[in-house]
């Protein structure tokens, strides 16, 4: 074999060894991208689905939707002698009324909205509206004493239709396996139009 032949050859053998460096390169990208797609698989929470109509149970608390209503704004009693007042939303106003319990020990049950478009709203503060009692948000619930009352959201109008109603122990987002509760509201386009039809224009929550 003459020079050229011989440098031809060994070419050849440097491209094609080139060649299996660079697929075993890919192969273990390919794997470590798996390994961490199922890492955050087990990091995330375990999502449990119910309807509206069925009790629906987390780590520690179960949930049961009472009624959802939608209004444009509230007539709030005022604090101390202060007058009367509305709370506005720049969207409208949904309630989602609730049993809550707490099964093992004390504690808050949180919510939040998911939209059909993967929108998450959270649940308004205790003072939005300032209803004693009735207000789910960070409520410290007993063990084994239901609660009643009502988680409050400001959503866009056109953001009702789909809505799930996502529901977790404590003040985080659940994540490490633990129990996200997801609600279907069942308001489909016909439950949204007519929710947004009886929404009036200023709800009094007063006692």
């Amino acid at each position: 074999m003459n020079a050229v032949s011989s440098g031809a050859a060994s070419s050849r053998r440097w491209r094609w060894h080139h060649f299996l460096w660079v697929l075993l390169v890919l192969a273990a990208i390919v794997l470590l991208r798996k390994g961490e797609s199922r890492y955050e698989d087990r990091d995330a929470p375990i999502l449990q689905r119910y309807t509206a109509n069925e009790e629906a149970r987390g780590r520690n608390f179960t949930v049961r939707i009472k009624r959802i209503k939608v209004a444009h704004a509230y007539l709030l009693k005022g604090d101390y002698g202060k007058p009367d007042y509305e709370l506005h939303t720049p969207g409208v106003w949904l309630s989602v009324l609730a049993e809550v319990e707490a099964t093992q020990r004390p504690g808050a049950v949180q919510a939040r909205i998911l939209t059909r478009d993967g929108l998450a709203y959270d649940s308004a503060s205790s003072d939005r509206p300032r209803l004693k009692g009735i207000n789910l948000e960070g409520r410290e619930l007993a063990t084994g004493l239901p609660a009643q009352g009502a988680y409050f959201f400001e959503l866009p109008p056109d953001r009702l239709e789909g809505a799930h109603l996502q529901v977790y122990w404590g003040h985080l987002l659940p994540n490490g396996g633990d129990s996200l509760v997801d609600i279907d509201l069942g308001i489909d386009a016909a439950r949204a139009k007519a929710l947004l039809a009886e929404a009036k224009p200023v709800l009094d929550l007063r006692p």
